[in-house]
């Protein structure tokens, strides 16, 4: 009885903490949408990832950080407590919400896993400059122009096509484009951001997630600059890409950055124009980019540990008690 106690209350508070943060992260994102050209396109691309996923963030600190240590600490392992069918509810809808995170993790993992072996299949291995990582010439019909794949080994491919079309600097530019993308852990960021969107009628989660893509592709132009690329090679790379036949749609449920992803073809403009910006001051815009440091967010993550334990024991009687109303 402990432990279905235990998981019952887990899961209902799991899924009544998620629904509330989603509810003010929808307003939040709404507003964060209009004002994304006040900040650099890195910042305006964490900001709104960080804000779509605090629901997951705060439900899943809130069950395992003090509901599951309240429960161990202060709940008798033989109360005799009858869990009301309120409860049973609420902790149902929790467990579909974990069933479903679940499942859609597993289809995003083996439909990205699957259209990379089919890629890899019809593929040679480039000989390329300045990057570590394997770069395929793809031949297959229909693929995808240029895109990384991978998470923890990233893989890149570029159409035939593409390659024939660009020169020698704009073919280097552009998979400097990818390499920011890997940087970044944007492939990861997609895998998140996919296994918790929300029912398709929430459109602000919707429109959040078309501005980071574009966020996230304006973020890898400036790291490509970072990393040496020109921004007049990278303008027109993204120009002659552009300007080849479109790649057939893949889903929604694969995990991949693109040079030019199919849901932001009208953001070329947009990109270029701000490539055009950092043209004379190429040094300016890598050292904007370079300016917030990985480590920050390291430090951040120390602090937050460090608050968690000297403020654990004096929230856990605050947490038990909130239970007992809950189970009531």
């Amino acid at each position: 009885m402990f432990y279905d106690l235990a998981t019952v209350l887990s899961l209902a508070v799991l899924f009544i903490v998620m629904c509330g943060a989603s509810a003010f992260c929808a307003g939040a994102l709404w507003a964060l949408v209009r004002i994304l050209r006040l900040v650099s396109p890195r910042t305006g691309a964490s900001l709104l990832f960080l804000v779509r996923v605090l629901p997951l963030l705060l439900a899943l600190g809130v069950t395992l950080g003090l509901v599951l240590p309240s429960i161990f600490e202060y709940e008798p392992r033989f109360s005799g407590e009858v869990v009301s069918m309120r409860l049973l509810f609420l902790a149902a809808l929790g467990g579909l919400i974990v069933i479903g995170i679940a499942a859609r993790c597993l289809r995003v993992l083996w439909t990205t896993h699957r259209a990379q072996r089919q890629w890899r299949a019809r593929s040679e291995l480039l000989q390329t400059k300045g990057t570590k990582l394997p770069v395929y010439c793809s031949n297959e019909a229909g693929g995808p122009l240029l895109v990384v794949t991978g998470i923890f080994r990233p893989k890149i491919f570029v159409a035939r096509k593409v390659r024939e079309n660009l020169s020698a600097n704009e073919l280097s530019a552009a998979i400097a484009h990818e390499i920011a993308h890997v940087r970044s852990l944007d492939n990861l960021k997609q895998l998140i951001l996919k296994v918790t969107q929300p029912p398709r009628w929430f459109n602000v989660f919707r429109r959040s997630d078309e501005a980071w893509l574009n966020a996230s592709e304006m973020a890898a132009d400036e790291g490509a600059l970072a990393n040496g690329a020109s921004a007049l090679d990278l303008s027109a790379a993204l120009v002659k890409v552009g300007k080849l036949s479109r790649q057939v749609p893949m889903g929604a449920m694969i995990a991949v950055s693109h040079l030019l992803p199919a849901a932001t073809e009208s953001s070329i403009a947009m990109r270029v124009m701000h490539l055009e910006k950092l043209l004379s001051s190429e040094s300016q815009g890598a050292a904007q980019y370079r300016g917030h440091g990985s480590h920050r967010t390291g430090l951040y993550l120390l602090l937050m540990g460090f608050s968690y334990v000297i403020c654990l024991h004096a929230v856990l009687p605050w947490m038990h008690n909130v239970l007992e109303l809950l189970v009531k």
